[in-house]
This record gives C-alpha cells, sequence and structure tokens, in this order.
C-alpha cells in the first residue's frame, strides 16, 4: 500500500489512457497506486488495462461501475481506496511529467501536519509548453487559500487537484438522479469551512481539451444537468464571493430552475439566498429563453 494514489474516472479513453499509463511507468518516484475508475465504457478500455496490470510495472487497481459520470466516479474512487494520504486526480486525457510523484511526496511531508491544509493544487501546461487555461494570474509561490479566496484572487485556472484523506473523507460529490455532471470545484468550496488548499507553482502534468471531453461540452452539458448545476450556482452565490459573481449566479438558477421545471416559489427554496434570487427573476428569464435553444 502506498500513501500516494493517482485516482482516474474514465469513459471510453481506450485512445489517451496509454500516453498516461507511460507517464505513469517514467516516474521518478514510483511509491504510488494507479487507481482506475471505468465508468461503464463500452471501447476496449478494460482489455487494455488488463494488459497493463500484466506489465506488472505500475501497481494498478480497476474498477468498473455502470456509467454514471465523472463525480460518481470520483465518489467510487475515494470511497474504494481508503489507505493513501494523498489522492491526485489525473483525467484520462492527461499525463504526468516524471517528477509528478516526488512533487507530490516533497509536499506531504511539508504540509502532512498542518491539519488545516485539505489538500494541493499544481499546474499543467498544453503540448506546446503554455500553461493551461490560464484565466487571471497564477501563483508565484505556495500560497494556502480555500477555494473561495484563490478565485476571487486568481480566478480559475485548470491543474491537478490533491486531496488529503482527512478532507476527502468528511466529503463527497453530489450526486442527483439521472444527472451525471456537477461543476469539479463543488467539493472543494463545501470544503471551505474546514480546509484551505496549497495552490503551487510547480508544474506537475500535460492536459488537452479533447473533443467529446467534459470542457469542451460547455454549456449544453451543463444544461442536461440542472440540479448539479443549481448546487453549483447556490454555492457561487456565497458572500464569500464577489458581489458581481453572486449576482451572476443568482441569475443562472432560474434557467436550470425552468429546465428542472421549479415554479416561481420552488425556485425561491433551491437556495440559501431567496431575495438575491428574486431580485434577479426577470434577468434570469431572458437567460433561460436564450439557453433553451441549446437544447432544441
Amino acid at each position: 500500500m502506498n500513501v500516494i494514489t493517482i485516482l482516474t474516472p474514465t469513459y471510453n479513453r481506450a485512445h489517451t489512457l496509454p500516453t498516461l499509463y507511460e507517464s505513469l511507468k517514467s516516474q521518478d518516484n514510483q511509491n504510488f497506486d494507479w487507481l482506475i475508475v471505468d465508468d461503464g465504457s463500452t471501447d476496449e478500455t478494460r482489455s487494455l488495462i488488463e494488459g497493463f496490470v500484466n506489465e506488472n510495472v505500475v501497481n494498478i487497481i480497476y474498477i468498473y461501475q455502470s456509467n454514471g459520470g465523472k463525480a460518481r466516479a470520483l465518489n467510487t474512487g475515494f470511497s474504494k481506496s481508503k489507505h493513501s494520504l494523498i489522492y491526485a486526480v489525473v483525467d484520462s486525457d492527461d499525463y504526468l511529467l516524471p517528477s509528478a510523484t516526488q512533487i507530490f511526496n516533497d509536499y506531504i511531508r511539508k504540509y502532512e501536519k498542518d491539519k488545516e491544509i485539505g489538500g494541493f493544487f499544481f499546474l499543467y501546461n498544453t503540448s506546446d509548453g503554455k500553461l493551461l487555461n490560464t484565466h487571471g494570474d497564477v501563483v508565484n509561490e505556495d500560497e494556502s487559500l480555500t477555494r473561495y479566496e484563490y478565485n476571487n484572487k486568481y480566478r480559475q485556472n485548470d491543474g491537478c487537484i490533491c486531496y488529503f484523506n482527512r478532507a476527502i473523507s468528511k466529503y463527497k460529490y453530489p450526486e442527483y438522479e439521472g444527472e451525471s455532471y456537477i461543476g469539479p470545484t463543488v467539493i472543494q468550496m463545501e470544503m471551505a469551512d474546514d480546509f484551505k488548499f496549497v495552490f503551487s507553482p510547480e508544474v506537475v502534468g500535460v492536459a488537452e481539451y479533447l473533443e467529446g471531453g467534459i470542457s469542451k461540452s460547455g454549456r449544453k452539458l451543463r444544461l442536461k444537468n440542472p440540479f448539479g448545476m443549481i448546487h453549483y450556482s447556490n454555492l457561487m452565490m456565497s458572500k464569500r464571493n464577489g458581489i458581481i459573481t453572486q449576482i451572476k449566479y443568482a441569475i443562472s438558477i432560474w434557467p436550470y430552475a425552468k429546465i428542472a421545471k421549479k415554479n416561481f416559489l420552488e425556485t425561491l427554496k433551491l437556495g440559501d439566498r431567496p431575495a438575491l434570487i428574486v431580485l434577479t427573476f426577470l434577468p434570469g428569464l431572458l437567460l433561460y429563453f436564450k439557453w433553451r435553444k441549446l437544447l432544441d
């Protein structure tokens, strides 16, 4: 059993998993497990992973479940692997630089005893060597922040999130019947009362947005998962965020509520700030008429 688990949720990514596997074989520090949660793949994923296991180079744990979306797959992974100190979420179309697991190990040693730290966040590059999806500034040195504090200071940047067991044992992603998507930072915002994350300037991997991936699916995917997005919007309406962000997400609750077939009074009960939701009714209704065309 190793203190680091690389947790990879995957769905029909047999064509990208070999690149991630090769990067794991090349890690400077091999003291980790690779936990793959196959979310109902119908391609050659199972046989591919069986081949990886037979090579006996990387310690692989493989779990297959019926398709339910990335959040459910992550919940499964967190619940099935309780021995690790850290769970590093690495998507099936990303790969790690050779130094990645050693960096994870260094951060464990540095922050393991600080009980307010729930995990770490590291940066990714694109294949051409540029920082991935940087919407704002990035940290120049380690900063311990809640997800809200980070978003307010740096905006949202993509990368590799690692969770300490002490954090992930207390939280899981909400699951909604018939839905398969919820914003990936939901769980980090929910942890804000208990934990901060160390946001690092270290680059640990490479990622691209592939066709068919969650990041490429955009608004249409979110509209098909209204309850998950209502949950996300409520968290973004927190007073920990700036007022513009609070208003923006109060407006967005209305189209998701309409798609979920909630009436006016029911919509007001969906969040903790009904007064703000009332004030955004008209722009929310206009946004619904704009977004619903994507579902036609």
